[in-house]
């Protein structure tokens, strides 16, 4: 369902491709929903069909017609209404966190090891969202003008998650390398 509204929303700022909707979905919106190309472009297909965008064709030299969207007012309203409704508690669906709930079975140098790793990668994801908040250029979070204003909140809440799990990663580091030097405990 959420797919639809982060269409609308990218389409907010004008006129788009499903090429260049995609580019921009990960460049953005990617960073905490996930979609594939043949998600959106069949999501393109119904939003039109129901009104809430209208395409048109646009010739190019050499090549296919490329289809650009925009957003109708019937799906600015759609969208204006849905942002405003109450959304379900998510739960977190992440790969790591079931590898690590099973680090007990494992030897805990490698567990550490692997901790290591992603937290590394969290390290290089929080800095390329310190490089996006740097395109911000120290504007005060109340003078963000309101184009930019979900960006900026939901990059927020991005570097907020980045730098927690940070943190639980230095807390479980700690009781990883305690265990380096305890003796095999039996599963029981």
């Amino acid at each position: 369902m959420s797919l639809r509204f982060a269409i609308l929303g990218l389409l907010t700022s004008g006129e788009l491709s499903g090429y260049e909707i995609t580019r921009r979905f990960e460049q953005s919106v990617g960073y905490f929903w996930h979609a594939r190309a043949q998600q959106i472009y069949p999501e393109l297909a119904r939003l039109e069909s129901e009104g809430l965008v209208i395409g048109r064709a646009v010739p190019q030299a050499g090549r296919p017609d490329k289809r650009v969207y925009t957003i109708t007012s019937r799906g600015l309203d759609e969208l204006t209404a849905w942002v405003l409704t109450p959304s379900p508690l998510t739960l977190t669906k992440d790969e790591f966190l079931v590898k690590v709930w099973s680090y007990g079975l494992v030897d805990p140098a490698a567990a550490l090891a692997a901790l290591e790793q992603h937290r590394r990668q969290q390290e290089e994801r929080l800095a390329a969202y310190r490089a996006i908040e740097a395109a911000f250029e120290g504007a005060h979070p109340e003078a963000v003008p309101p184009a930019f204003l979900g960006p900026y909140l939901t990059l927020r809440a991005g570097i907020t998650f980045v730098e927690s799990f940070l943190a639980w990663a230095d807390d479980a580091a700690r009781i990883l390398r305690a265990r380096l030097t305890q003796p095999p405990q039996s599963a029981s």
